[in-house]
């Protein structure tokens, strides 16, 4: 996956909760009257319930399924995604681990607050309001005590938090690299909604702002990157893109990427901030 941003020991560190974070988590578990020894979520939509958040979240779930359904495959990865409220809209992962969470209660329709799960990284997520990992022994159910989890909101152009994306693992030793993944799944779902804002906009007749490319920054691109990056700012995705120039997604994804690098930017939105300048 050549875009994956690695997370040296360093960052992994600022991702987990501090002991005053997971101890405030864990107060409030108690209040709730979430036992401690607790095995399968206490909260869980019946299927009309979960067709309504659907149908009201159905960009952020058709973006999600366009991204993550292609990396889903490996089998020691989980992909929770949830609305504002922590309702599990869809869960990606391998056919049998899908079978085997089935099992333990983690569905489609899944809440994952406080209330329902005690402690967790969602719920982490939301309270904190950034991305956050935990490891399986600092839960505070048994439900999730060999879990290991990062989670973060996903925010739209206007920076509101429109759900929340998790990834869940047994193998402690991923958890960096798992964040790293998740901070890029999230800015191409944040990149999604981005791309159709500005296409309404353009639909709608609105004059885009002026946008300047750097000089310094115009020598250092190659011919093809300034190809892609003209297209970019017609608002076309990869999938468009490599349709456009004949090209794989993964290369279109490529050249994205280091068009990002050599802006010094991390995504579409500072791209434009940039050129706006």
């Amino acid at each position: 996956m050549p875009f994956l941003r690695t997370a040296s020991s360093g960052e992994e560190e600022t991702y987990l909760c501090s002991h005053e974070e997971l101890e405030a988590s864990y107060a409030r578990c108690r209040r709730l009257g979430v036992p401690p020894e607790l095995t399968q979520p206490r909260k869980i939509l019946n299927p009309t319930e979960l067709a309504s958040r659907l149908k009201a979240n159905l960009s952020l779930v058709t973006l999600a399924r366009h991204i993550v359904a292609p990396i889903c495959h490996r089998k020691d990865y989980l992909y929770i995604l949830c609305d504002p409220e922590l309702v599990a809209l869809k869960i990606f992962a391998a056919p049998e681990v899908l079978t085997a969470t089935k099992r333990k209660g983690f569905m489609p329709g899944t809440v994952f607050t406080e209330e329902s799960c005690g402690t967790n990284a969602l719920s982490l997520a939301k309270e904190l309001r950034r991305l956050v990992a935990i490891r399986g022994e600092q839960h505070y159910c048994r439900l999730f005590k060999y879990w290991w989890c990062v989670a973060s909101p996903v925010k739209d152009p206007g920076g509101r938090t429109v759900g929340y994306l998790d990834i869940s693992m047994h193998a402690e030793k991923e958890l960096g690299l798992a964040a790293a993944l998740l901070q890029t799944l999230v800015a191409r779902i944040e990149e999604g909604f981005l791309l159709a804002e500005l296409r309404t906009c353009q639909r709608n007749g609105a004059a885009p702002a002026p946008l300047r490319i750097p000089p310094e920054v115009a020598e250092r691109l190659t011919a093809r990157e300034r190809e892609i990056l003209k297209l970019l700012l017609e608002w076309l995705d990869d999938v468009e893109i490599a349709k456009r120039l004949y090209m794989s997604i993964g290369t279109a994804k490529t050249h994205r990427w280091n068009i990002y690098r050599k802006f010094g930017v991390r995504n579409l939105r500072e791209l434009l901030a940039k050129l706006r300048r």
